[in-house]
């Protein structure tokens, strides 16, 4: 069983690519009564995938989970990307509630200590909490 699946999965994953073969397989699983835990277990999908394809499956819509959507929009931090990095080469911040006033500061925009980072990380920086 484990090679017919393995060569289904691949047979899908060339037609609909690897996230459109995961919607389809989890919706057969889910339409054979299959739990979304035994689901997230076997694929790693995330509970919150599993909810949006049983109720667009429950409301016969699955055609939405096949739209692609475009890309996610660039942080407005990245605006001020060179202001933000200069000054903290020159100095850096001792934490992050120091690199989000800072932030604030010189863009005018607040953040979450999340965001900052997130932010920051994507830069190569690791700031202490």
């Amino acid at each position: 069983m484990g090679m017919s699946f393995e060569l289904i999965q691949n047979i899908l994953e060339m037609h609909f690519g690897k996230r459109g073969s995961q919607v389809i397989i989890c919706l057969v699983l889910m339409s054979f009564g299959i739990k979304n835990s035994e689901i997230r277990l076997k694929f790693g999908v995330s509970y919150d995938s599993l909810r949006r394809y049983r109720t667009e499956l429950e409301a016969g819509n699955i055609e939405s989970l096949f739209v692609k959507k475009g890309p996610r929009e660039k942080s407005e931090l990245e605006k001020y990307n060179t202001v933000i990095m200069n000054d903290f080469e020159k100095h850096p911040p001792k934490s992050l509630r120091d690199a989000q006033e800072r932030i604030k500061n010189l863009t005018g925009l607040t953040r979450s200590l999340t965001r900052i980072r997130v932010y920051l990380l994507k830069k190569g920086l690791k700031v202490g909490q």
